[in-house]
């Protein structure tokens, strides 16, 4: 068995770690035993995969899944076989494609939001405000409690709009050289007079030789509160929420993590979709609005999470 220097960088083992060993520490269970397929073509010599490239999931060192792309081959001389793994790396290609599918989406929708948030507005203005004044009028608990209903929804809904003007908005970003600890310092400050400790704890592990970068600090702190805000709320007994700065070679990296209920597999493909949410009376914007205010940054944010154990959120922003 050959193991060469590019398998080496990609699967982050070394050759003597490799040589010798079964080929499944490679390859994810849902893809069955490695040696059986072996043995059964060896027994049958029907290639049915042979020469074809093929989509899978592999395995790090560390057990991380990662997507290849898989070409077999095979060479037989006498009662000799050797087989030929020609193995491509695509997690900067499905990222990509992932990162402008998003961007395709928000874009489709964008148009007809801005619509619907116009038609909106005016007819909101005026039950909220013809509300108010019945209200006035009134003078059974049971009348006044059913029309602070009526206005409390009309808060919520106003809220909403609000939101979609955020959403459909081309940002303009008033960049300056800008301390991203400090940035998240402030934000922690904020949130630490709306939350109580009771109700969660921050954890800090900020780098210290972070560098400034070119960046719009105010809209930076928005999304930074969208994800804390989202955080607390998953973690419904109280938690922790842990903030992580570093570098990265894009420039900067900030991870928030929370000990909440975790985002399911299908839903974590669509959290940054507008109007997606798993929360009751969650709008479905806020992270959608984050991912606009990333990429005008000309960075990225993507999610990891696991049912029960947490979520965190990975920003990457260019240092200039």
């Amino acid at each position: 068995m050959l193991f060469n220097n590019a398998a080496q960088q990609i699967f982050k083992y070394s050759r003597s770690e490799v040589l010798g060993k079964n080929l499944n520490m490679l390859i994810p269970q849902q893809y069955g035993d490695h040696f059986i397929f072996v043995k059964r073509f060896l027994e049958e010599k029907t290639p049915k995969i042979m020469g074809k490239t093929l989509p899978l999931k592999a395995l790090r060192k560390g057990g991380e899944e990662f997507p290849i792309e898989l070409g077999l081959s095979f060479y037989e001389m006498k009662a000799d076989v050797t087989f030929t793994s020609i193995i491509r790396d695509v997690s900067a290609q499905k990222q990509l494609e992932k990162s402008l599918l998003q961007s395709e989406r928000l874009a489709a929708v964008g148009q007809t939001v801005a619509h619907v948030a116009h038609e909106i507005k005016n007819p909101l203005m005026i039950i909220g405000g013809f509300s108010h004044q019945i209200k006035k009028s009134l003078t059974g608990e049971k009348s006044i409690q059913k029309i602070d209903m009526v206005l409390d929804e009309v808060s919520r809904l106003e809220k909403l709009v609000a939101n979609l003007g955020d959403f459909t908005k081309e940002y303009t970003l008033m960049k300056r050289p800008a301390d991203i600890n400090s940035v998240i310092g402030d934000v922690l400050k904020l949130m630490g007079e709306i939350y109580p400790s009771e109700k969660c704890g921050f954890a800090v592990d900020l780098s210290p030789e972070q560098k400034e970068i070119n960046c719009d600090p105010d809209k930076l702190k928005q999304v930074f509160i969208n994800i804390i805000a989202n955080g607390i709320e998953a973690m419904e007994d109280g938690g922790t929420i842990t903030i992580r700065t570093g570098e990265c070679s894009m420039g900067v990296e900030v991870c928030i993590s929370d000990e909440g209920i975790g985002i399911g597999e299908e839903d974590l493909d669509h959290i940054f979709e507008p109007f997606y949410t798993t929360r009751e009376r969650g709008s479905g914007l806020g992270l959608s609005i984050s991912y606009k205010i990333v990429a005008a940054h000309k960075g990225e944010i993507s999610a990891e999470s696991v049912l029960g154990q947490g979520t965190t959120f990975i920003i990457r922003l260019p240092a200039t």
